[in-house]
């Protein structure tokens, strides 16, 4: 790769042989990294750059904390540094990436140069923290990581110390662990060193307030290292002790809750508490660290001195809320909710409810840990509940229903459930939650779903109430269940904002009929109740669609056998019929085409994976051959006939069957012959080894001219029997037809090799006749067996793949997981789709076919059980409308709806009444079990009197 070339003049700068492009910003960071100061300058007084920018992988930094880091004994860029200083760029920015800043950078990479240009600015702050590191604190500690050979190093880093502290940098100012300055270097010895703090620290030493975890102080490693200096930092201490943000973070990084009480109370009579409330260690901010630490006191202190709730730091991105969610403390969380001015937005993409539950599977026994109840606390409090989106996805689009089933966590998955969690949502992985739920806990939660009124179930005001929360996506809600707080502005009634948020909602259903644990929950009242109100909006276009094709088969059968291949002069007799079948199944053709083409520009990807979109296709070709080209022979003719008529008749056995009703004879024909297909294809072997060895014994072998060897398959006859051995393809289909037991052994002659031709043949009888035949028999009545035992689980699973079907051509999202055969395609390609609901006609079908938000605005229905099962839809207040399809639901003016009775199956409200009885005795159970628990108790209780009575009695 060539480098960048420039051509400029005093007034303007241009490029040339560039790879990198015109970008000014990547041409800055080329001409630091080649040492070209000239063009960096001229970039800099260009103006179309930001000093400040930080540059993305693989740097992460900005040009001032390039130059610094990349400068060395052979390529020193302190030219750089000081004309990016002398423009003013930001000295105290603390990197997000790597927490450190300039100064640290100079310290670290041990660029004395740079530190003292940046001590020359009058805008550095020395004491600013890396990782709880001022940079004088972190000079000290790097001389312990310098090698034997360190002389020349050492000085250098003396000689930074020296820097640093006369332009005032604080020589009490701990880590994260209590070590100040002064503790660091007379623990390791550095005798200079604590001269020169003692020498030019502008504050008293303080040898005793700070400790490291093991107890130690700075005055005990002094007194080992240095005893004849201790005397001069006792006569220049003062008596009184100064209370700043570094003794109180080091109070904390302690465990000691009360000192920092203490002397933060003290401060706060004072009223010298401000500065504390915004300083940070690098890592923390005052707050951030009390709750890091599961302080109740120090946390409350801190809200009530008007601690911001919100405030955050460089190296710590994470809300104080945030915190105390990822660790479980629900008494400091409710704190932060009773404080007003708490924002409880997503951190870091994650909402609280996704920390406290990704949390969640590090237990702990620590009595102010419970994730529990900080669970409970998010989804119940009117204060917090109304502002985090129970169904927010991170980066990852896990939602926190995706990482409470992950956990196998059922308390938080009914919570969330309950909460309107929807269980289809995929993830980048194009995973649902459902994947991961237990089939137990969906069930308790399905059950919950159905709920009475409290009356008496023999009153004609009983209902039974059904809810669908579960399956609302995000944008397809109108309201939300608990808040009542629309989630869209509907107030014009906009048709084309309740289009846009169109989805599809059978979806986890689609799952579910792939899952084998999840799949008998498609019988439960509160599925089918669900599937029965999708198939009364979508029953009528499936019904057009079988009408439609029932006649564009009829028009093509009777034009194929009465006008098609015939002789003229029977075709003249039949004329008129001829063209108006003719005409018929042209105009068929013609709606089959677009219906074909609207499918396949809707999902390319999707519609050619399938086999029967396929077998459309073919049919489409051969009928517009058959309609449109009556050149062709007699020949082939027959040929597109007899084609034609088995796809037009094939296909329409599939939509038929199709039809909820009739869908388990479908079911059983594609099972069956899945099953002999898979077991024909490990025992094709065999089938194709006797097909050649028939051939090998029985074929027809011609000698030399004039002589002629004897033809077995040769009766004597005036004409010659045809051969059915006299090449391979001609025995595989003799022997595939003796496979059903047609042998015709009458015509095979056995003479030519009589012994082993009789072995082979009764081998042959035996094994795949007898055998395998009976075994393919046996195959099918086990398959049809189990199919009619769960006939109904059938015609759920078959309802489901219908409406699915129905929801990605109409409504145009498809959120099925690519198509195995396309994975090798880019996903923008298996993605592709030309045409959307909204850019033609077809968008009053989509919303008719969608329950949400317009048909089920509540997303529930009410049963009236003791009134034929009338259904009644629980509506919105008016505000929150959309479009007229609720009034015309109540008026019975919708075209789609005036036929159709809202009268649910009674099979259904059967199964819900069994569920709602079923909880009723489990309660009855539970308050008996309860009783008898007390008088188990009290029993006890009484049995343990007498015995003290006994005892005391026995002593007298």
């Amino acid at each position: 790769m060539t480098q960048d070339s420039y051509e400029m003049n005093t007034n303007r700068i241009t490029r040339g042989g560039s790879l990198f492009g015109t970008d000014p910003q990547t041409q800055l960071r080329t001409a630091l990294l080649n040492n070209d100061l000239t063009t960096f300058k001229k970039l800099v007084s260009y103006g179309a750059v930001d000093l400040d920018f930080v540059y993305q992988y693989p740097d992460f930094k900005t040009c001032l904390e390039l130059a610094i880091s990349e400068s060395d004994s052979k390529n020193n860029k302190i030219n750089f540094v000081k004309l990016l200083l002398q423009h003013e760029v930001e000295v105290n920015r603390v990197n997000e990436t790597y927490g450190v800043a300039p100064i640290h950078i100079a310290v670290e990479n041990g660029n004395i140069e740079a530190l003292q240009a940046l001590l020359e600015d009058d805008r550095i702050d020395v004491n600013v923290k890396s990782k709880g590191n001022t940079a004088l604190l972190l000079a000290i500690k790097k001389i312990q990581d310098l090698d034997d050979d360190r002389e020349q190093d050492l000085i250098m880093y003396e000689d930074m110390i020296e820097m640093l502290l006369k332009a005032g940098s604080n020589v009490n100012s701990p880590d994260l662990k209590g070590v100040t300055p002064v503790f660091s270097a007379a623990k390791q010895g550095l005798e200079r060193v604590v001269t020169l703090i003692l020498d030019y620290a502008q504050d008293p030493v303080d040898l005793d307030s700070y400790k490291h975890i093991s107890g130690k102080t700075a005055r005990y490693y002094l007194q080992e290292a240095f005893p004849h200096l201790l005397a001069k930092f006792n006569s220049a201490a003062e008596t009184v002790q100064v209370i700043d943000a570094d003794k109180l973070f080091s109070y904390l990084s302690r465990h000691e809750e009360n000192n920092f009480v203490r002397d933060y109370t003290k401060l706060v009579k004072k009223n010298e508490h401000r500065p504390i409330l915004t300083a940070n260690n690098g890592m923390h901010t005052m707050l951030q660290f009390a709750t890091e630490k599961g302080f109740e006191k120090a946390v409350e202190i801190l809200l009530k001195s008007g601690a911001d709730p919100n405030a955050t730091c460089s190296g710590n991105s994470y809300r104080p809320v945030a915190i105390a969610c990822r660790n479980g403390f629900h008494n400091i969380l409710k704190m932060f909710i009773e404080h007003g001015s708490t924002l409880f937005e997503p951190v870091n993409g994650e909402t609280l409810l996704q920390i406290t539950i990704r949390a969640m599977k590090f237990t702990s026994k620590e009595p102010n840990v419970d994730f529990k109840e900080c669970l409970n606390t998010l989804l119940t409090d009117t204060r917090v509940k109304n502002q985090i989106d129970v169904n927010h996805p991170d980066f990852k689009s896990n939602t926190a229903l995706h990482y409470a089933a992950r956990n196998g966590d059922q308390h938080a998955v009914l919570s969330l459930l309950r909460k309107g969690a929807c269980v289809g949502l995929l993830n980048k992985f194009n995973e649902p939650p459902l994947a991961d739920i237990n089939a137990k806990t969906l069930e308790t939660y399905l059950d919950e779903c159905i709920t009475t009124n409290g009356e008496r179930p023999s009153d004609d005001d009983y209902e039974i109430r059904m809810k669908y929360s579960f399956l609302v996506y995000p944008n397809n809600s109108l309201e939300d269940e608990e808040c009542k707080v629309p989630l869209m502005d509907n107030t014009n009634n906009n048709a084309k904002d309740c289009d846009s948020i169109l989805s599809p909602e059978t979806e986890a259903l689609l799952y579910m009929t792939r899952n084998e644990e999840l799949k008998p929950l498609l019988k439960h009242p509160v599925i089918t109740s669900f599937l029965y109100l999708k198939w009364q909006r979508i029953s009528c276009l499936f019904l057009a669609n079988i009408t439609f094709y029932a006649v564009f088969w009829l028009s093509l059968i009777l034009y194929i056998i009465l006008g098609y291949g015939i002789e003229k002069d029977q075709v003249k007799s039949l004329g008129g019929f001829n063209v108006v079948t003719h005409i018929a199944a042209s105009i068929g053709l013609i709606l089959l085409i677009v219906r074909e083409l609207f499918q396949l520009l809707v999902s390319p990807t999707k519609y050619l994976q399938s086999f029967e979109n396929l077998m459309e296709i073919t049919l489409i070709v051969v009928t517009s051959w058959i309609l449109f080209n009556d050149s062709a022979d007699e020949h082939t003719k027959q040929q597109l006939s007899a084609i034609a008529i088995l796809l037009s008749s094939a296909e329409l056995v599939l939509i038929i069957g199709q039809f909820p009703t009739l869908s388990t004879n479908i079911v059983m024909l594609k099972t069956v012959s899945w099953s002999f297909f898979k077991f024909i294809l490990w025992y094709c072997i065999l089938i194709i080894a006797f097909a050649l060895s028939f051939y090998a014994l029985f074929k027809k072998i011609d000698t030399d001219e004039g002589q002629k060897a004897p033809n077995p398959n040769n009766t004597g006859d005036d004409e010659e029997e045809e051969d059915f051995f006299e090449d391979p393809g001609s025995s595989l289909f003799k022997t595939i037809v003796m496979l059903t037991g047609e042998f015709d052994a009458g015509s095979i002659k056995f003479s030519t090799f009589p012994i082993t031709s009789h072995i082979i043949f009764v081998v042959f009888v035996f094994m795949i006749p007898i055998v395998l035949f009976n075994l393919l028999n046996g195959l099918a009545v086990h398959d049809t067996h189990e199919i009619r035992a769960n006939a109904e689980l059938v015609g759920h699973v078959s309802r489901v793949k219908l409406i699915s079907y129905f929801e990605s051509v109409l409504i145009g999202k498809v959120y099925t997981k690519p198509p195995k055969l396309w994975s090798w395609l880019p996903s923008y390609l298996q993605e592709l789709t030309f045409i959307k609901p909204e850019m033609l006609c077809i968008r009053p079908f989509a919303r008719r076919i969608s329950l949400f938000p317009t048909f089920l605005p509540l997303y529930r229905i009410v049963v009236k059980p003791n009134r034929d099962n009338i259904i009644e839809i629980p509506q919105p207040s008016a505000p929150y409308m959309i479009g007229n399809d609720n009034k015309d639901i109540e008026t019975g003016k919708c075209c789609f709806n005036c036929c159709q009775a809202y009268k649910l199956d009674r099979k259904i409200v059967k199964n819900a009444k069994t569920i709602i009885n079923k909880r009723s005795q489990v309660s009855e159970l539970e308050q008996i079990s309860n009783k008898l628990n007390e008088y188990e108790e009290k029993m006890t209780s009484l049995e343990d009197t007498l015995l003290k009575i006994l005892k005391k009695l026995e002593t007298r």
